[in-house]
């Protein structure tokens, strides 16, 4: 097993940042530190007509300074020594300039030392990669594990394999009930990049490499389509696509176009792990986010105050940025990392348990703001951007039984497997998680037959969120098909994105078991 080093250029810049944080800490009651990030990426994508490859590169430094009132940051993308002093001495006038307003509280932190931060709860592949008597000016390094890097692929050997699986696609297609000519469009799309980040304050000195691949495949009949996107954080191995895997969507494009439309009503539902986790996404994931609570935005932070349950003993929501295997996958889930944008290393978070409320996810000011812990939540979508409390990724814990079990105890009804959005209201507790289609279930077996919403398009799922949470009837085990116990210990999570305010994008996973609901409101 190999691990993501750091780049060489960024080795060098890591050297003179502890210097620059004696300029910034120019009062000793201020907070001071420094992140740098540097990402750069590969795009391939093949159809039946062309080609294409594309780029992207940013680098960019931020220096921050709280002064126990505000939260101060600086940002350029001039890495030089030179300017990076300009930018330092800029940023400690600008904080000396400032005056806090009269009635505001002085909220004082300090930085968490070696000796807290390794009496915390660890995953072994963090705790695993810090250096034995780890001090404060001691270089931590965290990269992700790989079998096959895929930044070594050349374009070639990529848009070959891209093309080949666009073959195959064609080949399989009447295996799926698909006549010549009805396959009308393919898309395969690899994404290949890397994310590095150094993290500097008085009390640490951390950096992580990442690699982020996924592969995207689009399959069309008319205007019916088909689509999945696998990968994670790791190596070419987490992106592989079987025949089996293909065969699957192109019946389920078969299936698509044939789909009659679903009356709106009241429904038994079993959500598959991507549905589920959407779900959790976004009735206890927006809503839980400190920066949220803060504003008095949510709902969430007066429940949890006030104890009160929002859903049955099924209701238990995780958010978790350190998860380095993705249920049965070959590589880490998609919304993880080692530490957040303000160095703050990544750990597990219950955020509803069993029905019940826990402390929300945070960034620093948000969990200075409210008094309640720090968590890996401090994410931004690039250095030229705010630090908001954002998810990771966000899932329900699993259950006890297989997908088998789940069926035959719904009788009749229906599974949904792929998403179409989702939004929410953290203030009005209400929820919407968007459906392409339905599989029918007939004596707790598949008949076949798909439906999508009444007008042929996708389905809705609303409710209030209490409600939605008190309607889980039973969830499956991690590993759904097999009766023996589970030897994963995370659920799946699928990749995603996630916005925050119609902006702000920034990478997120979401997850957890196929779960069993009465009564879902469909439309």
């Amino acid at each position: 097993m190999n691990r993501a080093q750091l780049s060489p250029d960024l080795q060098n810049l890591r050297a003179s940042l502890p210097d620059l944080l004696g300029t910034l800490q120019a009062n000793p009651d201020w907070y001071v530190s420094i992140y740098l990030e540097k990402k750069s990426g590969l795009n391939f994508s093949a159809n039946l007509r062309q080609t294409q490859i594309s780029d992207s590169f940013s680098t960019g430094v931020v220096l921050r300074v709280y002064d126990g009132y505000s939260l101060f940051e600086q940002a350029s993308d001039q890495l030089d020594r030179a300017s990076l002093q300009r930018e330092a001495e800029r940023l400690v006038k600008r904080v000396r300039d400032s005056k806090p307003d009269a009635a505001a509280q002085k909220r004082p932190y300090s930085a968490p030392t070696w000796q807290e931060r390794l009496s915390m709860e660890l995953d072994p592949e963090i705790r695993s990669q810090i250096p034995a008597n780890v001090q404060a000016k001691t270089p931590v390094h965290f990269g992700i594990a790989f079998e096959k890097d895929p930044r070594e692929i050349s374009t070639e050997t990529r848009i070959a394999h891209l093309k080949s699986l666009l073959s195959r696609a064609q080949e399989l297609a009447p295996q799926a009930g698909l006549e010549n000519g009805e396959l009308s469009f393919v898309l395969v799309r690899d994404t290949v990049s890397t994310e590095e980040s150094i993290f500097v304050d008085g009390e640490s000195n951390l950096s992580q490499s990442l690699i982020r691949i996924a592969r995207t495949v689009v399959l069309m009949s008319g205007s019916e389509r088909s689509a999945e996107r696998i990968g994670g954080m790791g190596g070419e191995e987490g992106i592989e696509l079987t025949d089996a895997k293909l065969l699957s969507m192109l019946k389920e494009l078969k299936g698509v176009k044939n789909a009659l439309p679903l009356a709106p009503g009241r429904y038994p539902v079993i959500l598959g792990p991507t549905l589920s986790g959407v779900l959790a996404h976004e009735a206890f994931g927006h809503s839980q986010e400190g920066d949220t609570c803060a504003r008095g935005r949510s709902m969430a932070w007066d429940l949890f105050h006030s104890g009160e349950k929002v859903g049955n003993e099924h209701a238990t929501i995780l958010n978790n940025p350190a998860i380095y295997k993705n249920g049965e996958e070959k590589i880490a889930a998609w919304g993880s990392y080692f530490f957040d944008e303000e160095g703050w290393i990544s750990q597990k978070q219950v955020l509803l348990d069993q029905g019940v409320l826990r402390s929300p996810m945070t960034n620093l000011t948000s969990a200075l703001r409210l008094g309640v812990p720090r968590s890996a939540n401090g994410k931004r979508e690039s250095w030229a951007h705010g630090v908001y409390t954002r998810q990771t990724n966000t899932y329900f814990s699993a259950g006890t039984k297989t997908l088998d079990d789940l069926m035959a105890m719904m009788g009749d009804g229906y599974i949904a497997l792929h998403p179409a959005g989702g939004m929410e209201d953290p203030k009005g507790m209400g929820i919407q998680v968007g459906i392409q289609f339905l599989e029918e279930v007939k004596n707790g077996k598949r008949t076949g037959r798909v439906f999508k919403g009444p007008s042929g398009g996708h389905l809705q799922m609303t409710g209030y969120v209490p409600d939605v949470l008190a309607s889980i009837v039973d969830k499956s085990k991690i590993e759904a098909d097999s009766k023996t116990p589970d030897a994963v210990e995370h659920p799946f999570n699928d990749a995603g994105g996630c916005g925050k305010y119609h902006k702000e994008i920034v990478h997120a996973g979401c997850g957890g078991p196929y779960m069993y609901m009465r009564d879902v409101l469909l439309g």
